[in-house]
């Protein structure tokens, strides 16, 4: 092997090495940056000026980019007519940066008491602009509207 044919295969292999490396990175740089919604549900909280009892949504973006929260709703099973109940509060919608503070929406437990029988089947969903729903976990405590 001569010079010439030397200093191409190391220029060769080096291009791939990198040109993979490069890839990878950009891979993982992506998956990163992308908006990425937290949903919380809290039953039972407590209203102090007036002692009611009510749920708690809150919505944190715990990605790295700007999320626009198009829709809150608790999600019930499917045996029942409606699939969703939307909160009126989330309806206009919300912009959520990077590190901004968590959005909260009230669950008012006026009419749950039909769905006592799957509350534990119940959990919060919020929808961003592009679609995508994000789920709260089901919740483990039973709330004082399924007595």
């Amino acid at each position: 092997m001569n010079t010439p044919q030397v200093v191409s295969l190391v220029t060769g292999i080096l291009g791939a090495v990198l040109g993979s490396a490069a890839l990878t990175v950009s891979i993982l740089t992506y998956l990163r940056d992308r908006p990425r919604l937290k949903v919380t549900l809290q039953w039972d909280m407590e209203e102090v000026n007036t002692g009611r009892k009510m749920g708690l949504v809150r919505v944190t973006n715990a990605g790295r980019r700007p999320a626009h929260v198009g829709a809150v709703a608790l999600v019930l099973p499917k045996k029942y007519k409606h699939s969703h109940l939307i909160l009126n509060e989330s309806i206009q919608g919300k912009r959520l940066n990077e590190g901004d503070r968590p959005e909260g929406f009230m669950v008012n437990y006026d009419r749950l008491a039909q769905y006592k029988s799957d509350w534990d089947k119940i959990r919060a969903m919020a929808e961003d602009s592009t679609g995508k729903a994000y789920y709260s976990d089901f919740p483990k405590k039973k709330p004082s509207w399924a007595d």
